[in-house]
């Protein structure tokens, strides 16, 4: 009594497994061929978008010391603008609890945007969802 997956002797694939192991094989290749294609184009694509952003963060530093340096200036500005009318400690003051007032509903608006956005999970469509399953 032979058996046709392997031979109990020798321990050795079958001549059909081994035609049948290679039909696979050829099969598969082609697919794991465009597979490695794909997963290589992502890595090319994904650097490409890694070197740009990291050029972008460094352009955005950099208009953000100008932006500084320019509030800066504007503040000065101020000061001497109201300096002509007013003694400089008033001019001074005035532009202190202006800038510090524009600071503050800056930081509120921006504080209350990062705690919507935080954590960044697609609430409407999660809803959606569930009312979608809950229908049927």
């Amino acid at each position: 009594m032979s058996t046709d997956h392997d031979d109990t002797t020798t321990g050795k694939p079958s001549f059909r497994d081994t035609v049948t192991a290679g039909l696979v094989q050829k099969a598969l290749e082609p697919v794991l061929r465009a597979v490695r294609d794909e997963v290589a184009s992502a890595r090319r694509e994904i650097g490409d978008r890694v070197n740009g952003a990291k050029t972008g963060l460094v352009l955005t530093g950099v208009a953000v010391a100008f932006a500084l340096t320019t509030l800066v200036l504007l503040a000065g500005f101020v000061v001497v603008l109201l300096a002509l009318v007013l003694p400089l400690w008033a001019a001074t003051g005035i532009t202190l609890v202006v800038f510090g007032v524009v600071t503050a509903v800056l930081a509120v608006v921006g504080i209350a945007g990062i705690r919507r956005g935080v954590p960044p999970v697609p609430s409407d469509t999660i809803h959606e969802v569930q009312e979608r399953v809950a229908n049927r």
